[in-house]
């Protein structure tokens, strides 16, 4: 118990500082310093929460993977579906969102586009209460998500739809924040059932909690993860976006090859200790990420299914993405 603690704690200093990553959000002009050194490329990344689908992502900021490329990468933790705005006003270049948060910004006006999806798959657990052992058993219970519209929220459906359950009648959906505020609750009695997704999920059930619905393991096709970006940025920086994805891909390949870059950045920005987490963490991660994160109109349709919004669920799948950016940096690669 004492170990959980100290990771919860590290957990919660990783969001806390990757909240105060710094990065400009304006384009790099491609001019020298005064040194003479090429100028480097600001690429500041929103992430929806701080979890094991980043870690492509800090093993090339601390290999130098991104630098070696000309980018000068920086990250903010930007729960939910807060992310998507912050994209779209252009404070941030990139944003690593589940494709719900994306498509339900897309579908409401917002000008900007799905460029990869790099965890194709659905990465989310449910538990409950102990003693609950069956997501029938959740009737007249309350289940947290993070906020409305959010991978988290969309992937309630998914847990739930073999329980005969109807939610808004049989089930109650609440928003409480990130993986670690939904661990909290679940811990303090707040509610009765969490979604998650790794390490919090390792974490919940090394504290003896339920697992309800191991959604990770049937590796649904589910857009947990993927770069959204403003379309005039990215038309304006085609060959920027295009260098970044294939810098990304080499982050995968290096992740996958080099295990120990890998562990090492969950225990810097997860703050896992427990070996046996690391690589059950590495294994659901890591190990089936595409280098190249092509999306796919099948991924896509297996995500905006379970939305609660109607215009998302009717959005024509193909209008939510564009491949041209990641297909460049396939074939330069």
């Amino acid at each position: 118990m004492k170990r959980l603690a100290t990771a919860a704690v590290a957990l919660t200093a990783a969001v806390g500082l990757a909240a105060c990553g710094s990065g400009s959000s304006s384009s790099a002009s491609g001019s020298s310093g005064s040194s003479g050194a090429p100028a480097m490329r600001p690429i500041k990344i929103a992430v929806g929460a701080t979890t094991a689908a980043s870690i492509p992502l800090w093993v090339g900021i601390d290999q130098g993977i991104f630098k070696k490329a000309g980018f000068d990468v920086s990250m903010v933790t930007l729960s939910g579906t807060k992310a998507p705005p912050a994209l779209a006003s252009g404070s941030v270049q990139i944003s690593a969102s589940g494709i719900s948060d994306l498509a339900g910004a897309i579908v409401a006006g917002s000008p900007i586009t799905i460029v990869g999806t790099n965890y194709p798959f659905q990465f989310f657990r449910m538990y409950g209460q102990k003693g609950i052992t069956s997501t029938a058993q959740l009737k007249g219970k309350t289940i947290a998500a993070s906020s409305a519209g959010s991978a988290s929220d969309t992937a309630i459906q998914s847990a739930m739809e073999s329980s005969g359950l109807q939610r808004g009648r049989d089930y109650q959906v609440t928003y409480i924040g990130d993986n670690g505020a939904r661990s909290a609750a679940l811990q303090q009695g707040v509610v009765q059932a969490i979604i998650v997704s790794p390490p919090t999920a390792e974490l919940v059930e090394q504290r003896g909690y339920p697992d309800l619905a191991n959604l990770i393991k049937a590796k649904q096709p589910y857009g947990y993860s993927s770069f959204g970006v403003q379309k005039s940025w990215a038309s304006q920086h085609k060959a920027e976006l295009v260098d970044f994805l294939t810098a990304y891909a080499q982050a995968v390949d290096y992740s996958k090859q080099h295990q120990d870059a890998a562990f090492a950045a969950e225990k810097k920005y997860l703050g896992l200790t427990d070996q046996g987490v690391i690589t059950d963490v590495y294994n659901v991660s890591v190990a089936v990420m595409p280098a190249y994160p092509v999306t796919d109109v099948a991924t896509v349709k297996g995500t905006i299914q379970f939305s609660q919004n109607p215009a998302v669920q009717k959005a024509d799948p193909a209008s939510l993405f564009d491949n041209t950016y990641v297909n460049q940096a396939k074939k330069n690669g």
